[in-house]
């Protein structure tokens, strides 16, 4: 019986800037949200506005991530304007085999800092700071394979590998 794999949990990931790891030092990353750029559709024969996204063509993507405290790596993190990469190893659970395994996932982005947040100073805490970076470029590869690629300079915009405005970059 073939079965499935389900992702249950990122069981660890480093972050990476400039080929400096930051082991131990960031805590949390939260991706980007994809929201399209949309016009409405409006006229005779339509019963009602329609929303139409603009293929490839996004509001502003930001991600964040957050630190166990404030200290030079924070610092160094914050001066990174180039490539960051978050590595990680998600657990799966193979249905057939009722076994967890482990799949690689690698998010790439570019950007620039756009916020940072010096957290707290708290006696036996954790300070928490963050650094929002807006971001021009996001590549997730899974188990080797490319499931998304947006480069919003070079107007590229691709899932599973399909490059959804190839056309429209031959076009113009």
């Amino acid at each position: 019986m073939a079965g499935y794999k389900i992702p249950t949990l990122l069981n660890n990931f480093n972050t990476y800037a400039s080929g400096h790891k930051y082991v131990g030092v960031s805590s949390e990353t939260t991706l980007p949200n994809f929201e399209y750029l949309t016009e409405t559709l409006e006229g005779a024969g339509i019963a009602g506005d329609i929303e139409e996204a603009v293929e490839g063509c996004f509001g502003s993507l930001e991600s964040e991530t957050s630190f166990q405290n404030i200290g030079e790596e924070y610092f160094h993190f914050l001066t990174q304007t180039g490539i960051v990469t978050y590595r990680g190893s998600m657990q799966v659970l193979n249905t057939a085999t009722q076994t967890n395994d482990f799949e690689g996932i690698v998010v790439t982005t570019k950007g620039r800092v756009k916020s940072f947040d010096l957290g707290t100073l708290k006696r036996g805490g954790k300070g928490e700071p963050k650094i929002v970076r807006e971001l021009t470029y996001v590549k997730i590869t899974i188990g080797g394979q490319n499931v998304l690629e947006l480069d919003k300079f070079n107007m590229v915009w691709k899932l599973y590998g399909v490059d959804r405005l190839q056309k429209v970059r031959s076009q113009i």
